[in-house]
């Protein structure tokens, strides 16, 4: 896969099974495998969260909100470890969760998916919460404009919403998003539908892009 390729696709679907072939015959994925149908995860997620850890947005952030993917656990355990508070929410939309004041030494096991409900509290999304700092997500696939293609759920723009309305999250929220590098394509704008939501900072283990 060329370094942000900027050919045209049919459909986001076309791109997604790019993503998805490219990364498991590059053996570029790491656990849960294989990535067909997933949010890739892959070995440098935890290069990328330094780089996440260096941000301005990240160090002034004291509630941070993170989707369930796999490649975001490292960005979520040390959210945990700096004494964030992190709200979660579980696999397909079943749940969301608030880890608060979790000790240390359990921070790993609070940052995994079976940890949301061991170690969080489960809550209402309203206006009672605390607004958000910081919005974290993964991708299939990005572009340089901002845009964002998940795995065809639609839960990740549901999220979104859901934090919208209740007033926790807004335009000038930052929205940012983990992938790897073969993931970040130039422009795919011409595939978004009106309702999709953007992502304002892309991390890889080589680049922040602010977009």
């Amino acid at each position: 896969m060329n370094h942000h390729r900027s050919e045209k696709f049919r459909s986001k679907k076309e791109i997604r099974e790019t993503v998805w072939e490219y990364r498991e015959r590059n053996n570029l994925v790491s656990f849960p495998r294989p990535c067909f149908g997933k949010i890739p995860n892959f070995i440098g997620s935890d290069i990328a969260v330094q780089r996440l850890k260096n941000l301005k947005e990240w160090k002034e952030a004291k509630f941070i909100f993170s989707a369930p993917d796999s490649v975001l656990q490292y960005a979520r355990f040390e959210a945990i470890k700096e004494g964030k508070d992190l709200l979660v929410v579980a696999p397909r939309l079943t749940g969301f969760y608030l880890l608060k004041d979790i000790p240390k030494e359990k921070a790993f096991r609070a940052s995994s998916i079976k940890g949301f409900s061991e170690f969080g509290k489960l809550v209402e999304i309203d206006s009672s919460l605390p607004k958000l700092d910081l919005y974290l997500t993964g991708a299939v696939a990005c572009d340089l404009e901002g845009n964002r293609i998940g795995k065809g759920t639609g839960f990740g723009d549901r999220e979104d919403e859901i934090l919208s309305k209740a007033g926790l999250i807004d335009e000038k929220t930052p929205r940012v998003a983990i992938v790897h590098e073969a993931q970040i394509f130039k422009d795919f704008s011409y595939l978004m539908d009106k309702w999709d939501r953007k992502i304002s900072i892309i991390i890889t283990p080589e680049k922040v892009y602010k977009v």
